[in-house]
């Protein structure tokens, strides 16, 4: 048993009356086993069965945060704009994924994938992630990253048509590949490792392979998940791939995309119309403000979305990004956009996009969000005695305190299934240094195959055919 006992704030639910002052949390194995105020607390019994209490007399407890989008390996595209300053120069999402993301992936195996997947989490459980999705190809190394780190992962094993990667499957590779990954790897190390069915978009992949995928997903009950409208000109020529259905939502809602089990990353360009469609069909959707703002120069109406009822969680989608920065960039751009809306959510909603919201996004909101008895221990701690960004605090400025000025915390405790991943701001067993050392390695491979490539006139980027051809 561990007893966070003494919290100067506990933060049960991701709203005003789910702060308690002095409160406790008792975890017993992986689950959450009881929550309470001062003057209940199990202090004493905990020490007589011999437990461990953990004074947070000066933290900050709270739930994980939750990463609903994120490309975990896909470090190499950090380099490439000093490598080669022409992959920034892009045009639209499909010229974007040409010049800046699918190098990347053309690079890769899955050893690389390992360890590049290892370094990003430990990113993440330093900034208070505990539960992290990764879309991306070579599922068996980032499975096998997921059962070293100790965090909750959510794979998405990204399927394409359109280029070849680095594993240099096809459609009957890909739906076989991913069958395989659902058998072996879903609900994984006690169910801490989930898989979900992931074609990359509808622009890029085959209608066979969009729709067997959701045929998957259906036949194994896992989540379905995919990239949608995420810049204008993707709005556009989705749209007019899909005319004759009226645009890509009327397509999706034809075909049996639009379910309770579907998650859409980004959807900067979705309307109120959509977003109630959406909703009515339990869609959820991750908002990825930081990403989308920088790489597209958009972000999702987060107040329609949620103003029609769709499920939001939020995303990261980059291996060095956190999410406490996505917690600030979220509140500070959906207070301005659209510009003829003012104060559209409450100040704590993107604490819940972070937890709660990201947790139901999953289909895991049952597991894990909350601190709630019943639920995975899945707790982070803010060490508040030198923090001096956090301060003054009181409980009824803490959650503004956290959304507008917690960007980039680094936490003190991030504990997944009862179990301390990060204490005292030290990794309790991954050894950072080392697999930092050998992703430093990877990175050189990458500079020189790259380097390599443009040298000899070769394509970085293998296509089969275009995005958008009629087909």
């Amino acid at each position: 048993m561990i007893l966070f006992d003494n919290c100067r704030f506990l933060i049960a639910t991701p709203d005003p009356d789910g702060i308690i002052e002095d409160g406790w949390v008792l975890v017993d194995g992986p689950l959450i086993h009881s929550v309470g105020g001062p003057e209940a607390s199990p202090k004493d019994e905990v020490v007589r069965r011999g437990g461990e209490v953990v004074d947070c007399g000066n933290r900050l407890v709270m739930p994980g945060l939750i990463d609903s989008h994120n490309h975990l390996a896909n470090y190499a595209f950090n380099l490439l704009p000093g490598i080669d300053p022409s992959s920034l120069e892009f045009s639209g999402i499909s010229e974007c994924l040409e010049k800046f993301i699918w190098p990347a992936y053309t690079w890769a195996s899955d050893e690389s994938t390992y360890d590049m997947t290892l370094v990003a989490m430990c990113n993440a459980i330093k900034h208070g992630t505990t539960t992290i999705t990764s879309a991306f190809p070579f599922p068996h190394g980032s499975f096998r990253a997921g059962v070293a780190s100790g965090m909750r992962l959510i794979m998405h094993p990204q399927t394409v048509s359109n280029v070849i990667l680095g594993d240099g499957l096809d459609d009957d590779g890909y739906l076989a590949l991913t069958e395989e990954v659902i058998r072996n790897y879903h609900n994984a190390e006690d169910g801490r490792i989930q898989v979900a069915v992931h074609p990359h978009t509808t622009y890029s992949c085959s209608e066979r392979l969009l729709l067997e995928s959701m045929e998957l997903a259906e036949r194994y009950d896992v989540g379905f998940a995919t990239h949608l409208l995420e810049s204008a000109a993707d709005r556009h020529l989705s749209d007019a791939q899909f005319a004759a259905w009226g645009g890509i939502v009327g397509y999706l809602q034809a075909r049996g995309i639009l379910q309770e089990r579907t998650l859409f990353f980004h959807c900067d360009q979705v309307n109120r119309e959509e977003a109630e469609i959406f909703a009515e069909a339990g869609v959820a959707i991750s908002h990825n403000p930081q990403s989308n703002a920088t790489y597209h120069g958009s972000v999702a109406d987060v107040p329609a979305l949620r103003a029609a009822g769709v499920t939001l969680g939020l995303g990261t989608d980059m291996p060095a990004g956190n999410l406490f920065d996505n917690i600030y960039t979220a509140y500070l751009v959906n207070a301005i956009i659209p510009p003829d809306q003012e104060g559209q959510f409450e100040p704590w909603v993107p604490i819940e996009l972070a937890t709660i919201g990201s947790a139901r996004a999953q289909r895991l909101g049952d597991r894990i969000g909350t601190i709630e008895a019943g639920k995975r221990a899945d707790i982070i701690t803010v060490n508040l005695h030198r923090n001096t960004t956090l301060y003054p605090l009181n409980a009824g400025n803490l959650l503004y305190w956290i959304v507008t000025k917690c960007a980039g915390t680094l936490v003190e405790d991030t504990m997944v299934d009862g179990k301390f991943l990060l204490r005292g701001g030290e990794f309790t067993f991954l050894d950072e240094e080392a697999i930092v050392a050998r992703s430093d390695e990877w990175m050189t491979r990458f500079e020189s195959w790259y380097r390599a490539r443009k040298a000899a006139g070769e394509p970085v980027t293998v296509r089969k055919y275009p995005d958008y051809e009629s087909r």
